[in-house]
């Protein structure tokens, strides 16, 4: 299986926006939920516009990333190089112990 060392800034964009749908398919699941919840359990007192509200501003926050300043994307880039990078450093200290082992026996 061929890894990812490096990924396209279009490939990037991209994989920035399936993560803020997923977020925001989550925010409106949870709050929804939420919502209901608080609605049926006590329609007097509401309190579901609090996360909301909170998360909702978090949301803003992502979607500029995503789609305005795109800072979402060099995340998404460097997260690939890192996670390369790692996976090197992983696979050579696995040869460094399969030598050692082959040098014992």
């Amino acid at each position: 299986m061929d890894r990812m060392t490096t990924i396209s800034r279009e490939d990037a964009q991209k994989r920035a926006q399936q993560i803020f749908f997923a977020h925001a398919g989550i925010y409106v699941a949870v709050n929804a939920f939420l919502a209901y919840l608080d609605l049926t359990n006590n329609p007097q007192q509401t309190w579901f516009y609090w996360p909301l509200a909170g998360w909702g501003a978090g949301l803003a926050a992502h979607a500029v990333g995503v789609f305005v300043t795109h800072r979402s994307a060099e995340r998404v880039m460097h997260r690939v190089a890192q996670r390369a990078e790692r996976r090197e450093k992983r696979s050579e200290r696995q040869e460094i112990r399969a030598a050692r082992k082959h040098a014992h026996n």
